[in-house]
């Protein structure tokens, strides 16, 4: 049975609140170092949702990794898109602790079956979160409220390690970025080369430092740019 959907079968119990967050799809590039023997559709990766602090704390149903499965159709080139087999997570908590959850944000990392050898880098996530409350007439769980949450990417870390020449750049990619500022706006539509994800996180990390706000453009916006051949990526706006 699909796990999503115990999340409107399993009763719920008294003074507790349902929570369940829908994970629709999620869109990455990869990078394969071995090509001739390692083929990305072969690979069964699984997908870790990590909340913010203090959301641990109330529920343990993010320590599982859920499973996903490539959607062929909509995949292309370097482009996968995964559906996630489960659906989402789903957990009850009381009453109380719903708005915590309401506005906290996710972050999302795929977790290769060999590692050494396939690395993704995610570039959207389509879910949202759902409320879910049994009908008193009807007695079935039902969706009472959806809050669709937007991606963005994991923030720097200390983990993460970059060469001089690859911080050089970046921030030469954000001063020429930051030049088309318009003032009216405060914000600009620009392109930046972020190595197929994997400088996105050291591209957000020193903009913020510098006063600036980087963020990732959803792919309708992209393609309307597109569509007037002008090349964009994200946004960058004044803090």
């Amino acid at each position: 049975m699909n796990k999503a959907l115990k999340a409107f079968e399993v009763p719920i119990k008294n003074g507790l609140i349902r929570i369940f967050l829908r994970i629709s799809s999620v869109t990455c590039t990869f990078e394969n170092d071995a090509p001739d023997f390692i083929d990305v559709e072969d690979d069964h990766p699984k997908l870790r949702v990590i909340p913010e602090a203090g959301i641990t704390e109330l529920t343990d149903a993010f320590n599982t990794m859920l499973e996903l499965n490539i959607n062929n159709r909509q995949s292309s080139g370097d482009r996968l898109v995964w559906e996630v087999e489960a659906g989402g997570i789903w957990f009850d908590i009381p009453m109380e602790e719903v708005k915590q959850i309401w506005v906290s944000e996710f972050s999302f990392h795929i977790e290769s079956e060999k590692p050494r050898y396939l690395a993704y880098y995610i570039k959207d996530v389509d879910h949202k979160i759902e409320w879910l409350q049994k009908d008193e007439k009807s007695g079935e769980i039902r969706s009472l409220s959806v809050h669709r949450k937007s991606f963005k990417p994991n923030p720097l870390t200390d983990r993460e390690s970059y060469s001089g020449a690859e911080i050089i750049r970046c921030a030469d990619m954000i001063g020429r970025a930051a030049k088309k500022i318009d003032i009216r706006t405060g914000s600009a539509l620009v392109k930046f080369n972020t190595d197929k994800g994997r400088l996105e996180s050291l591209i957000i990390g020193i903009a913020e430092k510098l006063g600036y706000e980087v963020s990732p453009l959803d792919k309708d916006t992209i393609a309307k740019q597109n569509e007037r051949d002008h090349s964009v990526s994200h946004m960058i706006s004044l803090k």
